[in-house]
């Protein structure tokens, strides 16, 4: 991939800037603050013969490239060499189906601060091929000039840098899902597949097989359930039929006491600390810390009993999935795949599951990619704005409890739907693929 024009000032800047986000993520390492090590623990569970929602041998047990650093900075922080290291630790992966075990296996074959180094510049990567896809998305096959790269990281740094620095499977996900819309254009049955496992890895992207049914793209809605199949199916050789089950029966059983009603009784006040639609709720209508220490915060208006503030979130959700279905739903069969009616499909992935906040880049970028293409447009214009400036509030932690950048997903989203709409109304419909 190129990048024209050739600014070697900018780009060497940004070397400079990955690359010490890159220190910082293998940083974490060794400080235990990442993501990273709980997905290289499950992919070392796989390989040791074991499942990955099993307790894991404490810290003590990671494999390290360089372990004198964790030494150091657990004599740094006061604590007793080796206190709670030997115990066993609770599997961070339970809400992921079991495939994500076996995806990472091959990075847990390295020690673990090597693989989150290689984590990290695929991430990077990723990202980086997640801008040309949704540039092609636009209708730009050319080369990333580096205005775009510019304004797209900048416009999407406050979710990447925290991904990219905790280790986190967003900007994965990110690009398999916009590649699967692009090159479904041209080869539906490749870019359902890229769908699919997307979904194993992380589920939310399945959004993308009904984006394609609802689009008529059959091949591509096929190809992302049987890609998706045979990657859950890739647990049987390993562990047998009936413990597979068993697996999917524990994912269904993790994820389930996170949705729904459920979400609002567990009292975490970490979780009302999210950037999501459901924490944002929580924050408004019920009595319950909005901070993230534990001296009480509080900026909820009401205090509603948690049946209530799921059935507020459902009712929040309905217009929301309504917009989708009147944007994307089409008699005509063939119409294009369009980068605002993608970056409306990921949005909900935001607003029904209860994620982390981080994971709001997988839509926000192609959503605000597609306004900035339309900045012309002074509708799109204010739109775009209108999210950016909201994205300011994560800084303060008022604003940032008042829901800041759930009301910047907000703006992205409708700007992304309003964009869509004037697009399919003058776009003519192609050929079916």
């Amino acid at each position: 991939m190129r990048v024209v024009p050739g600014r070697r000032t900018l780009l060497i800047a940004y070397a400079v800037l990955f690359t010490f986000m890159g220190v910082m993520a293998v940083r974490r390492i060794y400080t235990l603050k990442t993501d990273f090590d709980g997905f290289w623990r499950a992919g070392r569970a796989v390989l040791d013969g074991n499942d990955p929602y099993q307790d894991i041998p404490g810290p003590d047990r990671d494999r390290l490239l360089i372990p004198s650093l964790r030494e150091r900075d657990a004599e740094a922080s006061g604590e007793e060499e080796g206190e709670g290291a030997g115990g066993a630790t609770e599997s961070a992966v339970k809400r992921y189906l079991p495939f994500f075990g076996l995806f990472m296996a091959p990075l847990a074959l390295l020690p673990m601060d090597l693989a989150c180094a290689l984590w990290h510049v695929l991430s990077v990567l990723a990202l980086l091929g997640s801008i040309r896809r949704a540039l092609r998305l636009a209708g730009r096959d050319g080369d990333i000039t580096c205005r775009a790269a510019v304004v797209t990281l900048a416009a999407t740094g406050v979710f990447w840098v925290s991904s990219l620095t905790m280790g986190q499977i967003a900007i994965v996900t990110l690009w398999l899902s916009l590649a699967a819309a692009d090159i479904s254009r041209s080869r539906p049955w490749l870019g359902g597949a890229l769908a699919g496992l997307a979904t194993a890895i992380k589920v939310t992207p399945g959004i993308m097989a009904v984006y394609f049914l609802l689009k008529r793209r059959t091949r591509a809605a096929a190809g992302a359930g049987i890609a998706f199949l045979l990657c859950t199916a890739l647990a049987i050789p390993v562990w047998g039929l009936p413990r597979t089950v068993a697996l999917h029966r524990d994912w269904l059983s993790a994820s389930a006491a996170t949705t729904g009603v459920r979400f609002f009784e567990a009292g975490d006040s970490f979780r009302y600390a999210n950037q999501s639609l459901h924490a944002f709720v929580a924050r408004t209508f019920m009595n319950v810390n909005a901070g993230r220490s534990r001296k009480p915060f509080r900026v909820n208006v009401a205090d509603v009993a948690p049946a209530t503030a799921a059935w507020i979130v459902r009712l929040l959700q309905i217009p929301l999935g309504i917009l989708f279905l009147v944007l994307c739903a089409s008699r005509r069969r063939g119409t294009p795949v369009t980068l605002p009616e993608v970056g409306v499909a990921l949005a909900l992935t935001n607003f029904v599951a209860p994620v982390a906040w981080t994971f709001q880049i997988v839509f926000t970028l192609p959503a605000l990619l597609a306004l900035w293409e339309r900045r012309a447009d002074r509708e799109s214009r204010g739109w775009l704005i209108a999210a950016l400036v909201l994205q300011l509030g994560i800084a303060l932690p008022a604003t940032r409890a008042l829901g800041a950048l759930t009301w910047s997903s907000l703006a992205a989203l409708l700007g992304a739907w309003r964009a869509g709409m004037r697009e399919r109304a003058s776009t003519p419909p192609v050929s079916a693929g």
